[in-house]
């Protein structure tokens, strides 16, 4: 794949994501590796240790940071150590941290002439659902990150106005948004096609996770059972087998398990399908709507955090209030019942892909992030 020349900025980054399973964040971040080194620029990945980041990293021609452990106790002060022990071995020009595990740390352990060389990227709050005293300690955290860093990024204008609303960033100005792109040659082409059948093939394609509500997928799949509706679960998680033993007991023979996949795999079984179902309880700005966008799948989509900055209700996609199952079935109904207007909204929805969710800007963007960062510090 290619991407738009730019001119060679030479500047070392270092990438820290503690989760290094694949899934929309980790694939956006190894998407901006790859063309940060396409650019000219030198980029190390620093991931949980043997991980998926790492292996993709290597192969996309990053350095990496490996045989750190992200997810030892949060009392245990080795991260920290270790994390700033591999910085200070890199030594790059920017250390750009995503998600909270991975801020938190590094903050923890670096000084403050790398802290004010350091880009925070949220990808999507996760406290909300947290129990006390977790949920305060949470919010304690993402304050602490983004009052020490230079700036921080939001990948959907939700997550940026609860940071302001909870006071987790000093102002506007210390923030700024860049939502999620995509590579649109990495999207396979799907075969034309203008058939009931087609659309009622249904791709659920994601981390099979709590946050990705896929117990609310099963029960859709039951109520459409008997109007030849298939669902096709693709992706893996800490839910998978409890979702394999709930479709044995109550014999849910109309939805499909595809497992982990890698992204190539993930993306050709949902071109497949006709249409696309998102159902989460939260998100920060998801990826693999903006893929079946791409791939012409019509789209359903529930309506919390970025999800609306995604698809626009009515124009993209349907839009469906979140946990609702009456609602999501309906929309499902009415994706096959109107052809005409779902025709209309696949179209609306590939132009706004092209417009809004390129990897180009996300790259340009980024760019231009990483040169104001260094010249405050010149």
């Amino acid at each position: 794949r290619s991407i738009l020349p730019l001119r060679h900025t030479h500047m070392k980054i270092m990438m820290i994501v503690a989760d290094g399973h694949p899934g929309g964040g980790t694939t956006n971040v190894l998407a901006l590796a790859h063309d940060l080194i396409e650019s000219g620029n030198h980029v190390t990945v620093c991931s949980q240790q043997d991980s998926y980041a790492i292996a993709e990293a290597k192969r996309v021609g990053a350095d990496v940071c490996n045989g750190l452990n992200f997810f030892r106790s949060r009392i245990d002060r080795r991260l920290v150590l270790d994390l700033r022990t591999s910085v200070d071995r890199v030594a790059p020009d920017v250390v750009h941290v995503h998600g909270g595990r991975a801020g938190f740390n590094w903050v923890c352990g670096a000084d403050k002439e790398q802290l004010n060389r350091t880009i925070y990227t949220v990808r999507g709050y996760q406290f909300w659902r947290k129990k006390q005293p977790n949920k305060f300690l949470a919010k304690l955290a993402e304050r602490r990150i983004s009052r020490l860093v230079y700036r921080t990024v939001y990948v959907s204008y939700s997550d940026q106005k609860v940071g302001l609303e909870q006071g987790f960033v000093r102002n506007i100005e210390s923030t700024q948004v860049i939502r999620n792109g995509i590579h649109a040659q990495e999207i396979p082409m799907q075969t034309p096609w203008n058939n009931e059948g087609r659309l009622k093939e249904v791709a659920f394609l994601g981390r099979i996770t709590e946050p990705k509500n896929p117990h609310l997928v099963l029960d859709i799949a039951k109520s459409l059972a008997s109007e030849g509706y298939v669902f096709h679960m693709i992706g893996g998680g800490d839910l998978e087998a409890v979702l394999r033993e709930r479709i044995n007991r109550e014999q849910i023979g109309n939805v499909v398990m595809h497992g982990p996949q890698s992204r190539e795999n993930g993306l050709r079984l949902m071109s497949k399908c006709g249409t696309f179902l998102l159902a989460s309880i939260w998100e920060g700005l998801p990826l693999s709507p903006v893929e079946a966008m791409a791939l012409g799948l019509a789209i359903v989509i529930t309506d919390v955090n970025g999800c609306t900055e995604v698809v626009r209700d009515g124009i993209d996609g349907r839009v469906v209030p979140s946990e609702n199952l009456g609602a999501f079935v309906n929309a499902l109904r009415a994706v096959v019942a109107e052809p005409t207007q779902t025709s209309r909204m696949i179209a609306s929805a590939r132009q706004w892909v092209a417009s809004e969710f390129t990897s180009e800007r996300v790259l340009l963007q980024h760019l231009e992030l990483y040169r104001q960062c260094l010249s405050q510090v010149r």
